[in-house]
């Protein structure tokens, strides 16, 4: 065997004094003594006698390692030697030993080249990475040799920074960082270096009078050039000459503006004196200034709400304390002279109104005055040197008005600015107005502004107004963080009431709230588990943020780092950028790539059994944020396992919602999921499942450091994993809420709730209350307020506990709830101003106040009915803007219908307009809402849904709104998992059930309710099954069809852009669902008899019943028969039913059961039974079998008849449909089962958009006729002729043209008439008695009849006719498409006809013949031949046709063209006028042709007149050609005109054709007059059609009667002993194939000739 020597190390880069364990392997010497030795320098050996040796080196350098190994120690086999091993032995580097210092010249000028010189001790190897702040300036590389004599010493680094190098970062202070690194450790050392630039036109600038502490005033410095900058200001006293204020301030760089901010204690004199300094300048300036008490701001405001003549005007004022003159003018008349002391600097305020900034630093001055119209107040206040000037205005006075205040819900307290609410993601605010009064409606307009401030002390002026959201006109305002730069802002709602009569302003207020948006930080995670596993059969590794970076701002910077252990992750992405040490590439930076998507080759990465991947995430406005991925190596294949979030995801996980997660592993047979907690602890979740569903009951008992691990399994059992670190967040804590009174009467009691001392900032927490009843939450209040004032509850009992719950939720939607308890008592009152608080609310749009109010009157059921559509109309105009008014206008809707129902078609107007605009709302915020939120909305919707579909009667509607049905369901089943049971909704009409499934979970709803596809066939992704059952209050009765229970079912897949199954995908799936069995029961009694024979006794036993049935018209019905033998020890052997009528109609049915069962049932479709009302009699037959059963003792047997159908919805025939769909029972259950890929309507689209119900997007083909207005129809026949002579030109020959031809079609079915039934050729002998009628059939082609001698002579089985003449030269009997026939004698009979001998002469003016067939038949026998000749006599004169064979008969194509001739001839009404065969006019006469097809004419015109002038089609269905066009609506006018004109002509052909014929008209018949004629020589004979097959199936005793009869006339011999040998012959085609193999040929003419019923009119 040969043998393999390897040697190999965990690593080949290791640090001194590290043990190092080398492994060596050798193949082929297995079981044998090894003696093995490792040498790394020619000095240095190491004996060892297992295979594996540790070993450590005190000094850095590259060694060659070399191993070898005898056997047994013999020394004379040869050592098998490896090749050499290198080793990479480093020092480890750390900052205390390396000692690093930097060394600069300090009077370094800019740009000049300089040189920045590092020291530290010798370390080897070193590599050296230089940063100059964020710019990578260069990379440098020590000796690759060892160096023992450098040990301890210095070592020198220089790098010189060249004036290109400076000018990328500037003059002044600049940040150095150098990178020390090798492959075992790395030191960051960071040290600033200065770059030192003359400074030049120092310039120092102040105002000319500042103010008094506290307020502080900024002096401004500004330098043309130059940096760094030591600054220093001295504020020297011009009285005392002393400092009073000393600053000093260092600048780095950008030094051409700098700011100083001073204060000082008193009035006086000042002079500032500044120096500006660095290493290599120095500048001094100086600035004179006075201090005096200042006036900063003044703000004048109005109460304004209940003051009709006069107002109260605030002044607020804030200044510095002293004394001033104050002049206050009010619009140039009033003037008023004050003292003005401002004594301190903060104030205490009482009853303020509504300010936009914080009241404390203000003075507040009140003054009255009596104006009715808009006044401008001027304030002026002068101290000794100066004067302040501010203007305002205050408003006109307004009449008495009902608006008491307007408030923003930020829950502030008092009219002045609160601590600021901190946006993180998005923050809503809305408004509350509080009216006292009662008056009409009217309508409230809202404007909001937004005001970058600086302080919250700071009063907001126009120049810093700005955009946030442009949401003027609606009472709520959304703040996103993403769409606002971060900053403080001051917003203010302005709130204008006008009365809707005239318009006019009745009341106005303004609030204000203070807003802070801090710098963002974006959430995210690396998508497929923070641990994922790969093993060799992974080629490359990808990695994928778990959000869309480019919906947030473009230039979001994305940067991807690669390490092989977490500490090599580099903190800042700058770092990663140089750090080589640790990276997953070798010797290269840690950094790759800064795309949205890295990708990266296993090829390329180094050896390693873990990495690990950093995101670093930066933006102008966010903060670097990060997110790290460990990539963990199997040494085997394993399956491709990532794990992938669906709900609560995030860093940070909220406990209050379910955590969904899903496991993807395409090649997993099975899962298993693991929750690993702090304490060690693991539990067990989600067994067999890929997705699992994380409830709060786990989520509560998890802390920081836990994680979850998903984990699959393959077919041979190989297993990966994917790990996800949970981190919860902490909600608020430490708060309290309360309810006053904690008892009242229901619709009396006014309750206030109050939350506060939560941990968190309370400017940060969102408060939501609500009320728990009926299974629903009814969200009353949600906002930044933590009280709800002015709650009224319902209560439908007398004593009765109501639960109010409060949900107190973080800026990342953490949250705590509460939960309070209030015992109400019902009374019959109700309080009075309820019903106004309905008006105010309303009108003001006051949504919130809207969902207070409405649920205890919706209760109390007192809304009177012009209120609820007041409501309904407002609700409908309602901005909505977020889930939450979303939800709360869904509540206020079912509260109403579920109250009030739906009273008119004006309801369901404004119903179905806000349901659309609520699902618009939340598929918007789908992504990013809150689940309970969307789903508590959708519960709402389908309520008032139920409501719409109860009170409708068109299908139409019915069947739009089943669709929206299911949107709801999608949305109700957003917390579903596959696995999970299905969840149940329930409303008083409509049963909706919901799960979720996938392969690797068995369907539970595969029970006798309903029955789904195989799923494993379907799709492999996750499938969301909607079951809505619809009750009978509900009617989906069309005109066609009646049904009791309608049953919808919606299939799709994905999770959340859902794709309804495709047909494909559905193809061979059936679905079934119970059917409702209203069976009527009878009891039937039977006797037990008993029949014995030599074998043994067997009892029997027999019963009858009755009942009706009645069928007017073919729906698919079934009749359904059950009989249930009772009482019965044992099964019963078998059973029979019969089913027969009670009259004469000879119905007569049986059906035979041998089953041993007592249960049976019969299915008989309702094409089996009389199309009428008929009395059934049903009989049972029992055979006990060989029991033992006393004669004449009596059974009962239970007996139910009923019927039952299965319908399916068809959106183009917008009715219900059949065929696809079929009863199935077992067991006693029926149920309906339909062909998924039948029934699945074309309304949905397979595409990422919601699916659209094809009806909405063809309602607009649709083509209505015009309407006749009678009144409007002039009856002046002659002023219609002179408007428009066309109309009367075209009717009068139209009816001119109908005119001549009924005269033409008369004349022609006069000579069919006088034509006889066949020919009797002159040939015939007198006494020759034997019979045979031939009919011979002339092609329809060009030029196929003949003007020849045409001769025949029948070949028999036992002998041949003579030669017989039918047609002599020159006559015209075989013409074009002529059928005719002919009676030939023979003395005795033939025996079976073989063949037919046919031939010509060329005589004539057209000698050539096309025969197309013949039928010979034995009127002795009734036996038929028939010959499918086909042929053209041309050159050949003669020809010989054998019989017909059954097969030759039965050749589709040919029974196809002969079946399209004859319809065409007999049938279509416009070219059987011409071409009709002569004894088609005793079905309907050519001159009823004729009115049939001008009825139709007539009709047509009719048609389009209806039609004339509609044009409905849209651009976008326009079909051009060139320069000719058509659009779909011709198309659907064509298609409805053809459909109004068809019943007409229609009816009036069957009438035609049904019609008792008149004696003159009456068709011949051949038993009391039948004309024959002799072809003899010189006679022309009259042509004469045959009769139609079914005249030959039920008299064809006649004919042969009459053809003997005829050749008595001929011959004189009479035979009255002559038997006849006529009968009725079958005419279906198995027995006469049958008939004909076995010799007995019984004679129709099938396949050649139908006996037609219908005429088609097209």
């Amino acid at each position: 065997m040969q043998r393999g020597f390897r040697l190999m190390t965990t690593s080949t880069h290791v640090q001194t004094g590290q043990k190092v364990q080398f492994v060596a392997t050798l193949t082929g010497a297995e079981g044998l003594k090894l003696d093995c030795e490792i040498s790394y320098d020619k000095k240095s050996k190491t004996d060892f006698s297992t295979l594996t040796a540790e070993l450590s080196f005190v000094y850095p350098g590259i060694y060659s390692i070399r191993a070898k190994c005898r056997i047994g120690g013999s020394s004379s086999l040869a050592a098998v030697e490896t090749q050499n091993l290198v080793l990479h032995v480093e020092y480890f580097l750390s900052a205390s030993k390396l000692q690093i210092s930097l060394q600069q010249n300090n009077s370094q000028t800019y740009p000049a080249s300089t040189e920045l010189i590092f020291h530290h001790k010798y370390y080897f190897p070193i590599s050296y990475a230089l940063m100059l702040d964020d710019v990578i300036i260069t990379e440098l590389q020590t000796s690759q040799t060892f160096d023992k004599k450098k040990i301890l010493s210095n070592e020198t680094v220089k790098f010189e920074l060249n004036s290109t190098m400076q000018r990328l970062v500037g003059p002044g202070k600049h940040d150095v960082v150098l990178l020390l690194q090798n492959h075992v450790s790395s030191v960051t050392y960071s040290k600033p270096v200065l770059f030192y630039e003359q400074i030049k036109n120092l310039t120092v600038m102040t105002k000319q009078y500042v103010g008094l502490e506290p307020n502080v005033f900024v002096i401004n410095v500004t330098v043309s050039s130059g940096a760094p900058v030591n600054l220093t200001i001295d504020i020297i006293s011009n009285r005392t000459r002393l400092s009073i204020f000393r600053s000093s301030q260092f600048c780095p760089r950008d030094c051409h503006t700098m700011a100083i901010e001073a204060t000082l204690p008193q009035a006086d004199i000042y002079e500032a004196v500044t120096t500006a300094r660095n290493n290599i300048s120095t500048l001094t300036s100086s600035a004179s200034f006075e201090a005096l008490p200042q006036i900063h701001d003044v703000y004048i405001t109005s109460r304004g709400f209940e003051y009709e003549t006069h107002k109260e005007v605030f002044i607020f004022i804030r200044g510095d304390v002293g004394k001033y003159e104050m002049n206050l003018t009010i619009d140039e008349n009033a003037t008023k002279n004050l003292t003005l002391t401002i004594s301190k600097t903060k104030h205490k305020h009482v009853g303020l109104p509504n300010l936009p900034f914080d009241a404390e630093p203000y003075m507040l001055i009140k003054n009255e005055s009596h104006f009715d119209e808009a006044r401008q107040v001027v304030v002026l206040i002068r101290n000794e040197k100066q004067s302040f000037r501010f203007v305002g205005y205050v408003p006109k006075a307004l009449p008495l008005s009902c608006l008491e205040s307007v408030r923003i819900r930020d829950g502030k307290v008092g009219g002045g600015l609160d601590e600021p609410l901190k946006v993180v993601e998005e923050l809503v605010l809305s408004v509350d107005l509080n009216f006292r009064c009662t008056r009409e409606l009217f309508s409230v307009d809202y404007k909001w502004r937004a005001y970058r401030v600086t302080s919250k002390i700071d009063i907001p002026k126009i120049g810093d107004e700005v955009q946030l959201n442009p949401s003027s006109g609606e009472p709520e305002l959304v703040i996103k963080a993403d769409d606002t730069l971060p900053g403080m802002y001051v917003i203010k709602v302005n709130v204008n009431v006008t009365s809707d009569e005239r318009l006019n302003v009745i009341a106005n207020g303004d609030d204000y709230t203070l807003v802070e948006i801090p710098k963002r930080k974006l959430n995210f995670l690396i998508k497929g588990g923070d641990v994922v596993e790969a093993g060799m059969n992974t080629n490359s590794l990808k990695f994928e943020s778990s959000i869309d970076f480019n919906k947030h701002e473009e230039n979001i910077k994305r940067d991807w780092f690669c390490a092989v252990t977490q500490e090599d992750l580099p903190m800042t992405k700058e770092i990663g950028k140089i750090q080589r040490k640790g990276s997953c590439f070798g010797w290269q930076t840690l950094y790759v790539t800064g795309d949205d998507v890295m990708e990266i080759s296993i090829d390329k990465l180094v050896r390693s059994d873990r990495y690990y991947v950093r995101l670093i995430v930066s933006g102008p406005h966010y903060d670097e944020t990060f997110a790290d991925q460990t990539i963990v190596m199997k040494s085997t294949s394993i399956p491709n396992v990532t794990l992938r979030c669906r709900a609560n995801c995030g860093k940070f996980f909220s406990p209050h919602k379910p955590m969904i997660l899903q496991l993807d592993c395409g090649d997993c047979t099975r899962h298993t999921w693991v929750l690993s907690l702090k304490s060690g602890q693991q539990l067990s979740l989600c067994q067999n499942r890929r997705f699992c569903k994380l409830n709060n009951s786990i989520l509560n008992i998890i802390s920081t450091s836990s994680n979850v691990t998903g984990i699959g399994y393959n077919v041979d059992g190989v297993m990966a994993s994917a790990t996800r670190i949970l981190n919860p967040l902490s909600p608020p804590s430490g708060g309290s809420c309360k309810v006053t009174p904690e008892s009242g009467i229901a619709f009396i009691t006014k309750f206030n709730i109050t939350c506060s001392g939560y941990a968190q900032s309370q400017a940060s927490l969102k408060f939501k209350f609500s009320v728990k009843e009926k299974g629903h939450d009814n969200l009353l209040q949600s906002s930044c307020d933590p009280n709800l004032y002015d709650l009224t509850l319902s209560s439908e009992v007398l004593v009765s506990d109501v639960t109010i719950s409060i949900a107190i939720c973080d800026l990342r939607q953490s949250c705590t709830e509460k939960n309070l308890t209030v015992t109400l008592r019902k009374t019959p009152d109700v309080n009075k101003h309820l019903t106004s608080d309905v008006f105010y609310a309303i009108s003001s749009h006051n949504l919130q106040k809207t969902a207070q109010v409405i649920p205890p009157l919706s209760s109390a059921k007192i809304l009177k009915p012009f209120l609820i559509t007041t409501i309904l109309d407002r609700t409908a105009d309602y901005p909505l803007n977020t889930l939450t008014s979303a939800k709360q206008v869904a509540d206020v809707l079912r509260h109403l219908t579920e109250s009030f129902g739906v009273a008119n078609e004006h309801h369901v107007y404004q119903l179905v307009r806000t349901l659309n605009r609520i699902e618009l709302i939340v598929h918007k915020h789908s992504s990013e809402g809150d689940d309970d939120v969307i789903r508590s909305i959708a519960a709402s919707c389908v309520v008032v849904t139920s409501h719409l579909l109860e009170f409708s009667d068109e299908i139409r509607f019915k069947i739009k709104e089943t669709s929206r049905m299911t949107r709801l369901g999608k949305l109700l089943m957003t917390s579903l998992v596959p696995g999970e049971d299905s969840m149940t909704f329930e409303t008083k009409s409509v049963q909706g059930r919901f799960l979720k499934l996938n392969n690797d979970v068995i369907n539970p709803l595969n029970d006798s309710s309903l029955r789904l596809p195989n799923i494993q066939t379907l799709s492999n992704e996750v499938i969301n099954v909607e079951v809505f059952t619809y009750g009978s209050s509900i009617n989906f009765n069309t005109r066609t069809h009646k049904v009791e229970q309608v049953t919808s079912v919606s299939m799709t897949t994905g999770w959340q852009n859902e794709i309804p199954i495709s047909r494909n995908e559905a193809k061979n799936q059936t679905i079934g669902f119970p059917l409702p069995a209203q069976p009527g029961k009878a009891n039937i009694t039977m006797r037990v008899e008993s029949e014995c024979d030599v074998a043994g006794c067997h009892s029997k036993a027999a019963g009858w019943a009755l009942f009706n049935w009645m069928l007017y018209k073919r729906d698919g019905n079934d009749l359904f028969l059950t009989i249930h033998v009772e009482n019965m020890d044992q099964k019963i052997e078998n059973c029979a039913m019969s089913l027969e009528t009670t009259d004469q109609s000879f119905f007569k049915i049986k059906k035979e059961f041998h089953e041993k069962e007592s249960l049976y049932t019969w299915s008989i479709s309702e094409t089996s039974l009389p199309h009428r009302q008929v009395e059934l009699n049903v009989t049972v037959y029992v055979d006990l079998g060989a029991g033992f059963y006393r004669i004449g003792s009596l059974i009962n047997v239970t007996f139910t008849s009923f019927i039952l159908n299965c319908l399916h919805w068809e959106d183009r025939m917008r009715d219900w449909g059949e065929g696809s769909c079929k009863v199935h029972q077992n067991a006693g259950i029926f149920n309906c089962e339909c062909d998924v890929d039948q029934v699945t309507p074309n309304r949905f689209k397979r595409s990422g958009e919601e699916e659209i119900p094809q009806i909405i997007y063809a309602s607009h083909l649709l083509v209505f006729p015009n309407k006749i207005n009678y009144d409007q129809v002039s009856w002046n026949l002659w002023e219609q002729f002179q408007q428009n002579p066309v109309i009367i030109i075209v009717l009068s020959a139209l009816y001119v043209i109908y005119a001549l031809l009924l005269i033409w079609a008369r004349c022609k079915d006069k000579n069919a008439e006088k034509k006889g039934l066949f020919i009797e050729v002159a040939d015939n002998s007198p006494n020759d008695q034997y019979r045979y009628y031939v009919t011979i059939y002339t092609g329809s082609r060009p030029n196929a009849g003949t003007t020849a001698a045409i001769s025949m002579r029948l070949l028999g089985k036992r002998q041949r006719s003579n030669a017989h003449v039918i047609q002599r030269e020159n006559d015209n009997i075989l013409s074009v498409g002529s059928v005719q026939s002919f009676l030939i004698t023979t003395p005795r009979s033939l025996g079976d006809i073989k063949a037919v001998r046919m031939w010509r002469n060329d005589g004539g003016s057209n000698p050539e013949w096309y025969l197309e067939r013949m039928v010979v038949r034995d009127l002795e026998t009734n036996e038929c031949w028939f010959f499918l000749c086909g042929t053209r006599f041309t050159d050949v004169l003669e020809y010989t046709f054998r019989a017909s064979t059954l097969e030759e008969l039965q050749i589709s194509n040919k029974l196809f063209l002969l079946k399209c001739k004859n319809h065409f001839k007999d049938r279509h009404v416009w070219y059987s006028l011409c071409g009709m065969r002569p004894w088609q006019q005793y079905v309907m006469t050519r001159v009823e042709r004729v009115a049939t097809c001008f009825l139709f004419i007539f009709m047509v015109m009719l048609t389009s007149m209806m039609f004339h002038g509609h044009s409905f089609a849209v651009d976008g269905n326009v079909l051009t050609f060139g320069r000719y066009y058509f659009k779909w609506s011709h198309i659907v006018v064509g298609i409805e005109s053809a459909l109004m004109c068809f019943p007409g002509p229609f009816l009036i052909s069957l009438l035609f054709r049904h019609a008792q014929r008149r004696k003159g008209n009456e068709k011949p018949n051949p038993d009391k007059n039948l004309q024959s004629t002799k072809i003899t020589r010189g006679q022309h004979k009259a042509e004469t059609s045959f009769v139609r097959s079914h005249d030959v199936q039920t008299t064809g005793t006649t004919i042969k009667e009459n053809t003997r009869n005829m050749s008595k006339v001929n011959t004189a011999e009479v035979d009255p002993e002559r038997k006849n040998a006529g009968q009725h012959i079958p005419d279906h085609p198995i027995r006469q194939g049958l008939a004909h193999r076995k010799g007995k040929k019984e004679c129709t003419d099938y396949p050649f000739v139908w006996a037609e019923k219908n005429i088609s009119i097209f």
